[in-house]
């Protein structure tokens, strides 16, 4: 016999007995006679197959697969959420910067936010002019440029009036313009004849909010009403209301000043699109200092501002207002007039309120790094509480 065919030969096991090398062939059992149930085994009596292992198991093609899909599920996940951590970091950091200016915006925002003076970037030496709004006084006297001149010395800032000598807004964003300042400050947003009006000179216009700011109103002393609603005050400016008694007061001529509008943006700012209905009765001002002492040395006197050098003023009495056609009256200060009331401008109870903004050029010259310097330093936790030292409400 072949000893490998012989290897190779299938026998049937007997389940009675247990014999196990019955012939294939047989129907009974050799040892026990009985029947026999098909049994096959192979002669070489193999022994049995290994258990498959753990990579046995993942290395089937059903596996592969959804591993696969769980690799491919698990990397989209951390794509997305590193997608979502640096967009939440970017908008962080940006404050409402606006560098729109039609068609021609030059250059990227590049203000954000820092701790302190210090830590702000990019600023660059030599000396830069800055005007407009006059609470520039009252942020340099609450120490903002003391601050910057310590940690960048080589940052040298000139305080530059128009040449007519009636610095505001409208002045140092029309300054801005020509060229005469790197920057400037004001009360009240670009116009969309700014930006055409830069269009058309080359180049864009950038403004960056750094504080909130409000109007107030302001009588002589000896007028006590309970305050005015903003159509009252729209009235008095455009000379529809010409006596105290007309809004519950004394029988006294209303004697309205204000900062002339070609310098400065706040009649606009009451009068909105009727500007142009100013009261010829309106006596023009130079700046807010002027206008205090104006208004404390005429009976029925009254005038407005900024809160900055308004806030503490004893020689004048600060008017509540209302919104038209109301007499909830809301106080620009607390604290017997010690404190600007934070809590009204920022939620806008207080109907006066806005922003205070800087205004640079968007050219990629060195007055832009001037501008967006000062207002990354205005915006940093150390400027901030500048501003608030200043009279303004911070935006941090």
């Amino acid at each position: 016999m072949n000893p490998d065919k012989s290897n190779n030969q299938n026998f049937i096991l007997c389940n009675h007995c247990g014999y196990d090398t019955n012939p294939s062939t047989a129907k009974r059992c050799v040892k026990c006679a009985k029947p026999l149930n098909i049994t096959v085994l192979n002669s070489n009596k193999a022994a049995k197959p290994e258990p498959k292992t753990l990579a046995d198991w993942l290395l089937t093609p059903w596996m592969i697969r959804l591993l696969s899909g769980l690799v491919f599920l698990f990397v989209s996940w951390l794509i997305y959420c590193a997608f979502v951590t640096v967009s939440s970091v970017n908008n962080s950091e940006l404050i409402g910067v606006d560098n729109s200016s039609g068609n021609n915006q030059n250059t990227a925002p590049d203000v954000k936010l820092y701790n302190s003076i210090k830590e702000v970037p990019k600023v660059p030496e030599g000396t830069f002019n800055y005007g407009g709004g006059n609470s520039f006084a009252a942020l340099t006297a609450a120490g903002l440029h003391e601050a910057i001149t310590t940690v960048h010395p080589n940052f040298r800032l000139r305080y530059t009036e128009p040449k007519d000598g009636k610095p505001g807004g409208r002045k140092g964003i029309a300054m801005v313009l020509d060229g005469q300042l790197s920057f400037t400050l004001s009360g009240a947003p670009l116009k969309e004849a700014d930006y055409d009006k830069a269009k058309e000179r080359g180049f864009g216009l950038k403004q960056v909010p750094v504080a909130l700011d409000a109007l107030v109103f302001y009588t002589h002393p000896d007028i006590s009403i309970p305050g005015l609603s903003v159509d009252q005050l729209q009235d008095i400016y455009k000379g529809k209301l010409t006596n105290w008694k007309q809004v519950g007061g004394p029988d006294l001529p209303i004697i309205p000043f204000a900062r002339d509008p070609k310098a400065s943006t706040s009649l606009n700012e009451l009068l909105g699109p009727e500007a142009d209905q100013i009261s010829s009765k309106v006596q023009f001002i130079r700046d807010f200092t002027g206008a205090i002492r104006k208004v404390a040395s005429t009976p029925g006197g009254i005038s407005f501002g900024g809160n900055a050098p308004i806030v503490g003023q004893r020689t004048i009495r600060p008017l509540a207002i209302a919104k038209p056609n109301s007499q909830e009256y809301v106080q620009p200060f607390i604290e017997d007039g010690k404190r600007i009331n934070t809590a009204a401008i920022r939620d806008s109870s207080y109907p006066m309120s806005r922003r205070m903004f800087i205004v640079f050029r968007s050219d990629g010259t060195i007055d832009e790094l001037a501008g967006n310097a000062y207002a990354n330093m205005l915006l940093s936790k150390e400027g901030q509480q500048i501003v608030e030292k200043a009279g303004l409400v911070p935006m941090r």
